[in-house]
Order: C-alpha cells, then structure tokens, then sequence
C-alpha cells in the first residue's frame, strides 16, 4: 500500500478543545483580577485541569511568571463556557486562608521586568526606610469621614502602646493627599509619616506601577490595619510577607475572603 493511501486512511488527531476558560475582563479592578485568578486556579486545580486564561489587555501574562499550569488563551473561544467568582466559591470556601496563601505565593510571582520597575519607582521616590505598620485612606466624596479618621488613629495608638514604641513609621496608601493631610491632624506627633500619593501619577501605566509600589510596601510592614470591603486591602492581606502580624485590626470587624 502506498504511503499516500496510509496518510489518507490514517485518522487525524483532533486538536483539544477548549470547554471552559476564565476572562480577565470580569474583574472590576487589577486585585480582583489577580484575586480571581487565584479563583479560577484553585478550581482548575481541584478538578484536575489546565487553566484555561482569556487575557485580552494581557496585564496577567505580562506581569506574571510563567506557569505551566496556565495557559493563556490566544483566541477567545466562541462555544466555551466563561468562568467566573460564583463557580470557584464552592472550592474556595472549603480551603483554610493558609492554604489560600500558599497557593497564592506559587503563581503570583511577578515577572523580573515588573520587579525591577517597582523596585526602580520606590529608589526614585527617596521610600528606603522600613514602616511599622500601614493603613489605607480612601478619599471619600461626601468629604472626610472623621468618626473613621479618629478610629485609624486610635488603632495605630493603639499599636504604639502594644509594641512599647516611642517613634512609629506609618505609611498611607491613599488615592488623595487631601485625605492623607486632613489625618495627619489627628496623627501623634511621634509618628513618622509617609504617602506616595503626594505625587500623583501621570498616567494609568504609572498608577499601576504605583500601586503595586504600594503594595509592596504594605505586604512587608508587621502590623496592618485595612478594610476587607476593599478588593486591594484583601490582596495584601493575603500576599503578606510576615509569617505572622504583630499587630491586625479589620476596620469593619469582617471576615477575610477571597472573591
């Protein structure tokens, strides 16, 4: 028989379909992006499958390491079904925040490029000095929320007494140094304070730059005092980089989630 026969009758191999893949585009914001992602991960983990990834602005594969367990799609499948917070929540639920963590530590691990850019922004801004504890101020437009200012205050006084610091080093993650300076006048005079938003970003490629600056800073501080409503502040929570917080308060008295 001919070669050309065998090749005719031979049956060809079907490319592997994809039936299922998690768009980046459902996220409302970059941390629950990444927080999602984490989602998506842990489910295709538990049912023993590639994550598949439908990346279109590319901001996930362009920061993140690469990661053999992920494939990033190249064209938006048109017959499979999107993924989303609701179909992880189930395998989420049922994980202890350690074991979130650890899978968090694994494929969040950002690309060199990434690293050095922030590590670059930080040396530029003049932040060398180690903080003793972070919190986050949201400009809010109704104006200053001061019943909320005071309750910061307290609980980094709070800190001070526990940790029997004469001096503290707080830094501010904010969106406003308007919001940044109303504090300050509720601030001990022995606090040392410093924010990045004193200088505001030109552009969104600098914003997120900052932003992951920001988070930088806070994931290393030992003490965190943050607001779960807020996707970011769950993110550093969870990326943290002390084995243990000398020193946590949750504004709101809520539990931490994932999505």
């Amino acid at each position: 028989m001919s070669s050309w026969i065998i090749a005719k009758h031979r049956q060809t191999k079907k490319k592997p379909s994809v039936t299922k893949y998690h768009d980046t585009a459902s996220s409302p914001d970059v941390f629950s992006m990444y927080m999602s992602f984490i989602g998506s991960y842990i489910y295709s983990q538990k049912m023993g499958e590639t994550c598949n990834v439908w990346d279109d602005n590319g901001l996930l594969k362009s920061t993140l390491k690469v990661n053999p367990q992920v494939k990033y799609l190249k064209e938006k499948p048109e017959m499979a079904a999107v993924l989303g917070d609701k179909d992880y929540t189930g395998f989420v639920s049922q994980m202890k925040f350690k074991e979130i963590q650890k899978t968090a530590g694994s494929i969040i691990s950002y690309d060199q490029t990434l690293n050095q850019t922030v590590i670059r922004f930080l040396e530029k801004a003049g932040v060398r000095a180690m903080f003793d504890i972070g919190i986050q101020l949201v400009r809010d437009p109704a104006g200053p929320n001061l019943s909320q200012l005071k309750k910061y205050a307290a609980s980094i006084k709070a800190y001070q007494v526990k940790a029997k610091k004469d001096k503290l080093m707080v830094y501010i993650m904010s969106d406003s140094y308007a919001a940044v300076s109303h504090f300050q006048t509720y601030c001990d005079p022995s606090w040392n304070v410093t924010a990045l938003c004193k200088n505001p970003p030109k552009d969104s490629g600098d914003a997120f730059v900052q932003a992951m600056a920001e988070v930088q800073i806070m994931t290393a501080v030992p003490a965190l005092i943050l607001d779960f409503d807020r996707p970011v502040d769950r993110f550093i929570y969870l990326m943290q980089r002390n084995a243990k917080l000398d020193y946590f308060v949750e504004m709101n008295g809520k539990e931490w989630t994932l999505l």
